[in-house]
C-alpha cells in the first residue's frame, strides 16, 4: 500500500469515472466510485437510469482510466515516455542544470507517478473483477514496471537540484543511460531492460510484492477507498460553533467543496440578521403602551 497511501492521485479516478460516464457529476462520480469499490459482489450499481453490476463497472471504469495513459497506440506512448526520459538524463547532466531543465525532470516523474496510479488501480480493478484478458494483463503490468523503471532512473541519475554545476562525473555516468534509453526506443515495444541491466541499475521491479499472484487488490482497493474517504472527510470537516465564533475575515471554508461553502455562507448570514440590536431595542421598549401614528397599520 506505501507507494500510494497518501492518495495523492486519487481524483484521477473520479476523472476516469466523468470521462466513462459523461451524464456523471463530480459528486455522483464519488458515490459510484465509493460503492463499486466498497460494495458486495452481487450490488447493483444504479445512476442516469441505467444499472450495472459491479463486475461490468470495474471493467469501464478500468477502460477509462487506461484511456487516461495511453495516448495513441501502446507502442506511440512508450517511444513518446522513453524520448523524454532520455532528454531528461542528458539536459540535467550536460553541465549545468538550468530551472527548465528541472521543471521538465519535476514534470515527467509527476506524470509517469500519475499514470503509474491509474494504471494499477486499472489493474486492481480487473484482478479484483475477477473477469480478464491475460494478454491484457500482462500488458498493463509490463507498464506499470516500466514506469517505475524510469521514475528509479531519473531519480538515480539527475539531481533533484535547479541552477548548479553538474560535474564530468556524473556526465560520465549519465552517458551510457542516455545511449541505452535510446536503443531502447528502437528496439520496440516488447522489449525489456535485462535482468542484469534492472539489478545493475538499481531499478528492478519484476517482483514487486504488490504486482504478485499472491496479492490481495481486492482489500488493497478498500483500503485505498477508505483512506481516500478519511482524507476528504478531514478537509470538509466544519463545526457549526466553529462558525458562529470565528470572525467571517478569519473563517477558512474548504475551496474544493463550493456547496459547503454555500451553505455555510447562508448560515453566517442568517446568525448575523438574528444579532442583537441595542438601538432597535430601545426604540420598542419606548414605543411600548404608545398609540400608533396616524397612518400605521395596526
Amino acid at each position: 500500500m506505501g507507494r500510494y497511501e497518501n492518495c495523492t492521485y486519487f481524483n484521477t479516478l473520479y476523472d476516469a469515472v466523468c470521462n466513462g460516464f459523461p451524464q456523471v457529476d463530480r459528486a455522483n462520480a464519488r458515490t459510484i466510485l465509493r460503492e463499486v469499490i466498497l460494495a458486495p459482489d452481487d450490488y447493483t450499481v444504479e445512476f442516469a437510469d441505467a444499472s450495472y453490476n459491479k463486475v461490468q463497472m470495474m471493467d469501464l471504469i478500468a477502460r477509462a482510466l487506461i484511456a487516461l495513459c495511453i495516448s495513441g497506440s501502446p507502442q506511440e506512448t512508450f517511444e513518446r515516455t522513453i524520448e523524454n526520459a532520455a532528454n531528461i538524463i542528458k539536459h540535467m547532466n550536460d553541465g549545468y542544470i538550468t530551472s527548465e531543465d528541472a521543471e521538465e525532470r519535476k514534470t515527467f516523474l509527476e506524470n509517469a507517478a500519475r499514470s503509474e496510479f491509474d494504471l494499477f488501480t486499472a489493474y486492481a480493478l480487473r484482478q479484483s473483477s475477477g473477469k480478464y484478458n491475460s494478454e491484457t494483463m500482462h500488458e498493463l503490468k509490463l507498464n506499470i514496471v516500466r514506469l517505475r523503471e524510469f521514475q528509479d532512473l531519473i531519480e538515480n541519475y539527475t539531481r533533484d537540484e535547479v541552477e548548479v554545476e553538474v560535474g564530468r562525473e556524473e556526465f560520465e555516468q549519465a552517458k551510457p543511460i542516455y545511449k541505452m534509453l535510446k536503443s531502447l526506443q528502437n528496439l520496440g515495444y516488447d522489449y525489456n531492460f535485462s535482468p542484469r541491466e534492472r539489478e545493475s541499475l538499481d531499478i528492478d521491479h519484476e517482483d514487486d510484492e504488490d504486482l504478485g499472484d499472491d496479492f490481495n487488490f481486492s482489500n488493497w482497493l478498500k483500503r485505498l477507498m477508505l483512506l481516500q474517504l478519511r482524507k476528504e472527510t478531514a478537509v470538509n470537516k466544519v463545526t457549526i460553533p466553529d462558525v458562529v465564533n470565528a470572525k467571517p475575515e478569519d473563517t477558512v471554508l474548504p475551496s474544493a467543496n463550493s456547496d459547503l461553502e454555500a451553505r455555510i455562507a447562508q448560515l453566517r448570514g442568517a446568525y448575523d440578521k438574528r444579532r442583537f440590536d441595542s438601538k432597535r431595542f430601545i426604540m420598542l421598549e419606548q414605543s411600548k403602551g404608545q398609540p400608533p401614528a396616524d397612518g400605521d397599520n395596526q
